[in-house]
């Protein structure tokens, strides 16, 4: 009878015509796995039994020889000698490297041999790595392996398997047995096989699966792995960037050091150091420096990683293996949540948490191929990576100027409902490229309307640029809701001038700072410090209210108890905080009864007075280095710091108010449609009662309420008794003589 072999003699590539490359990696496969069918011919001639087959009633038990053989060639054949078939084997496999050969030299990529290159495979943990896809690629390999195993439950291939299947000499085979050590890269990487729970038995016995990562990865090569997608984000290279409008001199100077890297046989490798805010572009930076050299790119965010450090370090072995199967650099954000510096002490655990996670951390970055890129917001990096050459470049948050020209080129894509001063925006909002962009995207998508591009408007533009925001600041400050507005403001002229020329000076910052070059200037100090001076009650609170009202802008009042602290460095970092969340809006900070935090520099007489008088020194710093508007309200000028007062901008006095003022406070306190009775006499009420407009506004709200459960309209004697409810609560009483007239009244 003919040779099983017969039909693969007929069709061997060595038949004299001239070795050709591979159309793509599916026909390798086919190719490499007919070359794997004569070596599974080749074991089951070695291994087939001398009984007759007589299994027809273990049907489906068992699998026979002649089930073996149909699913090998269709027919059952006579062997014709286990050297023709080993002539066989080595007859395929020169040609089949050649075409490999050919194909690579021509510019073509197959996944095997890309496979093999990024982990380092020899030729043996290659071929178990195809031995392991024939069961994803046809199911017949299952019951042929179940059968060369005698196990009809062992459908994968073992570790004994591979050794017959792939390997002639015992030598070879010792040799290969150090391929399945837990630390080789076709058990660290590959296969299903590190599994603690499955070392039980014989190593041997361990069947060999492929991680289905791998099995996602030869039909979708350019998409993220799903095990590491919660946290990193994958950038393809040849897919569309937004270009560099801003900054291109960085891009210059990384691709500098990239050329460098290249021409350099040196073994340090780059480490890019980028550090920005949000939205400075760190990461569009990076992008565009891989995609000019066409390497795909994956973004990691630490923070956002399993806190256990088991499982971190098991999501970092993950991103190891994505950079090495898809030819990718690596790039981290987040790196604060494995600083223990990031921790206070007294957070022990947290502390011993993340200097674990930096080790691990450290160990993977070595292991990574190609240049590093770590993407940070404030925090210096200190990272032990002697293989590395470090070049740090900070991209700071643009200049008022260059803020104006981003928001006119970005804002060319929208439409708006009204005009808007874009250099009055970039004055108010410190922001950077993206996060512009996002407010413009933010107030367009939240703008009412069923067109497709829906004018914007400068009030919603306002509520986008709030939003863009890093605001933590609700443990030490309140925000308050502007509501007041110039005419509820009844101040002396010349007080509502210096509040007018303060706005101003905010509005029309970016002319003088900008246009007419005083930026050059100034190294600090651009920013709008204020002193409201004043009795509780003359309209402190309401000044800042609308100042920020004429400016749009947020307005945050600081909770004092939150921010004093009698731990030595507390207070600073507070104020740190602080200042640096309400940075990026220019939001104003309103400290209201600042007397305690801003007062006089005590006489140094021991430890405690040193270090308080080290922390006002400090608020004076960060009051100078804050471009925003900075308020400070006390009761009691007098009480402030003279070096603290030369850094003030404005000194604004709130007086007490005169009878005339307080009559216009009165009237002002009742909105126009609260009904009123005719005898309710303002000129009465600010004559007799001496009182600033808090205690008014407290009166009139007061008597408002009174009015109402009586279902009555607001008279006099509902004012008359709210102020006597108010008096009392000062310890103040309402005499015969105050009332005058209105006594029977209450």
């Amino acid at each position: 009878m003919a040779s099983i072999f017969s039909k693969a003699r007929k069709e061997s590539p060595m038949s004299g015509t001239t070795v050709t490359p591979y159309r793509d990696s599916w026909e390798q496969i086919h190719e490499e796995l007919r070359l794997l069918d004569m070596r599974i011919r080749l074991q089951f001639y070695r291994q087939r039994s001398d009984y007759q087959d007589d299994s027809n009633q273990l049907r489906g038990l068992i699998i026979s020889d002649a089930e073996v053989e149909a699913l090998l060639a269709g027919k059952r054949e006579e062997e014709s000698g286990l050297d023709h078939l080993e002539a066989e084997v080595l007859e395929w496999e020169p040609v089949l490297r050649a075409r490999t050969k050919i194909t690579l030299e021509n510019g073509g990529f197959l996944h095997l041999e890309h496979l093999s290159l990024a982990f380092n495979l020899n030729a043996f943990e290659r071929n178990c790595l195809l031995l392991c896809l024939a069961v994803e690629w046809d199911r017949k390999y299952e019951r042929i392996f179940a059968y060369l195993q005698d196990d009809v439950t062992c459908k994968h291939p073992t570790v004994d398997l591979a050794l017959k299947l792939l390997t002639r000499t015992m030598a070879e085979k010792m040799a290969a047995r150090n391929s399945f050590t837990m630390d080789s890269a076709l058990v660290k990487y590959l296969l299903q096989f590190q599994d603690e729970v499955q070392s039980a038995g014989p190593r041997l016995t361990r069947p060999l699966r492929l991680q289905r990562r791998f099995m996602d990865y030869f039909f979708q090569p350019l998409t993220i792995d799903p095990d590491i997608a919660p946290w990193a984000e994958f950038f393809n290279p040849f897919q569309a960037l937004e270009p560099i409008l801003f900054g291109q001199e960085v891009q210059e100077e990384l691709c500098i050091w990239w050329e460098r890297y290249l021409e350099e046989t040196g073994p340090d490798r780059p480490l890019f150091v980028i550090q920005g805010p949000p939205g400075s572009g760190k990461s569009l930076q990076i992008r565009h420096l891989c995609a000019n050299y066409q390497y795909p790119l994956i973004i990691v965010d630490l923070s956002r990683m399993p806190r256990q450090v088991d499982e971190f370090s098991r999501g970092m072995q993950y991103v190891l293996r994505e950079c090495l199967l898809t030819g990718s650099l690596a790039g981290f954000r987040g790196l604060e949540s494995i600083m223990p510096e990031s921790f206070p002490a007294n957070q022990g655990s947290e502390h011993q948490i993340s200097d674990e996670r930096r080790e691990v951390f450290i160990r993977t970055v070595e292991e990574l191929p190609g240049p590093l890129f770590i993407l940070v917001e404030e925090m210096a990096v200190k990272l032990d990576l002697p293989n590395y050459s470090t070049l740090g470049i900070t991209l700071d948050i643009p200049g008022e100027s260059l803020r104006q020209q981003i928001w006119e080129t970005f804002s060319g894509d929208y439409r708006f409902a009204e005009e808007i001063d874009w250099g009055q925006m970039a004055s108010k909002f410190r922001f950077t490229a993206g996060q512009i962009r996002n407010a413009l995207n933010e107030a367009r998508a939240t703008t009412s309307s069923r067109e497709a591009n829906p004018p914007i408007t400068l009030d919603s533009l306002h509520q986008a640029c709030f939003g863009q925001g890093r605001h933590a600041l609700s443990g030490t400050a309140a925000r308050i809701k502007p509501v007041y507005t110039w005419e509820q403001l009844i101040l002396p002229p010349e007080t509502i001038g210096l509040l007018q020329n303060a706005c101003n000076q905010m509005k029309y910052r970016y002319r003088v700072y900008g246009d007419w070059g005083f930026d050059k200037r100034l190294a600090y100090g651009k920013g709008l410090s204020m002193l409201f001076s004043g009795l509780p009650g003359t309209g402190k609170t309401m000044a800042a209210q609308v100042i920020a009202a004429e400016l749009n802008l947020e307005l945050f009042r600081i909770d004092l108890a939150q921010v004093v602290s009698k731990y030595i460095g507390e207070t600073e970092k507070n104020l740190r905080r602080i200042f640096n969340e309400a940075q990026s809006s220019n939001a104003i900070l309103f400290f209201d009864e600042a007397d305690a935090l801003f007062g006089k520099r005590s006489e140094v007489k021991d430890s405690h007075d040193r270090y308080a008088n080290i922390e006002i020194a400090y608020l004076l710093q960060k009051v100078e280095e804050y471009e925003g508007i900075s308020i400070l309200a006390t009761n009691l000028s007098k009480n402030m710091d003279e070096a603290f007062v030369r850094r003030i901008t404005y000194i604004v006095e709130f007086p007490f108010p005169d009878a005339e003022y307080r009559k216009k406070i009165w009237k002002s306190m009742f909105p126009l449609q609260t009904p009123m009775h005719k005898d309710v006499d303002f000129d009465f009420l600010a004559r007799r009662f001496e009182i600033a407009g808090g205690s008014i506004k407290n009166i009139a709200v007061a008597s408002a309420f009174l009015a109402a459960q009586e279902n009555d309209i607001v008279r006099m004697k509902y004012i008359l008794r709210a102020t006597k409810y108010e008096f009392k609560k000062t310890g103040r009483v309402l005499l015969k003589e105050d009332l005058g007239e209105y006594y029977n009244e209450i």
